[in-house]
């Protein structure tokens, strides 16, 4: 399933995020996607009664890294190549808020809206600037554990405050057990990866 999915969605994690939404793990998601990958998402969304809200703007990543989170902010009408941010929820009323938070650059609310626990936001508040746009810290622990992202394996979608975060590991876990009920194989792979 995450394979199927991560064609129309691009990555592995992406399609992971999908699945954690329509099976009411998560309650809205946010995304990064070019103009050329929209079409795909949008009908997917469409036929999955799942409600999307594009940003008012777009984005120029600072760096090659596709997990970059160094960028530039441009208007829609650029004509520069710049990713638009997608937020997805059953809710309409939560994907405009998760929306509306990023545009007035309220990173505290967008986190708590993205399901983020309080300690991991005050984290990224009190960390994130534009010499540390990566406030990841060292983990060995596979449910805390995001030094993989761009091998396209991690089991969250926040920086955890510290490698032994109760509330990180909870919603690890929890994401974990779904992801092993719908793609036992995909959930083998991640945790054998995230303890190497």
């Amino acid at each position: 399933m995450i394979k199927k999915l991560s064609i129309i969605f691009g990555s592995k994690i992406k399609a992971q995020e999908i699945v954690l939404l329509k099976n009411n793990v998560k309650e809205v998601i946010r995304q990064g996607f070019y103009d050329h990958e929209l079409p795909s998402v949008e009908k997917y969304c469409n036929e999955n009664n799942l409600n999307l809200v594009k940003s008012k703007f777009k984005v120029l990543l600072a760096d090659e890294n596709i997990f970059s989170n160094k960028g530039i902010r441009i208007p829609e009408k650029d004509k520069r190549n710049g990713m638009y941010f997608i937020y997805i929820s059953k809710d309409e009323q939560k994907s405009w808020l998760a929306a509306y938070y990023e545009l007035m650059q309220n990173d505290k609310d967008l986190g708590l809206t993205l399901g983020y626990p309080q300690c991991c936001v005050d984290f990224f508040c009190n960390n994130f600037n534009p010499r540390n746009t990566n406030p990841q810290i060292k983990s060995n622990n596979p449910y805390t554990n995001i030094s993989k992202r761009e091998q396209d394996c991690v089991l969250i979608s926040h920086f955890p405050c510290n490698s032994e975060c109760q509330e990180t590991i909870e919603i690890a876990k929890k994401n974990l057990s779904l992801l092993t009920e719908v793609d036992q194989n995909h959930a083998i792979e991640i945790v054998q990866k995230l303890k190497e």
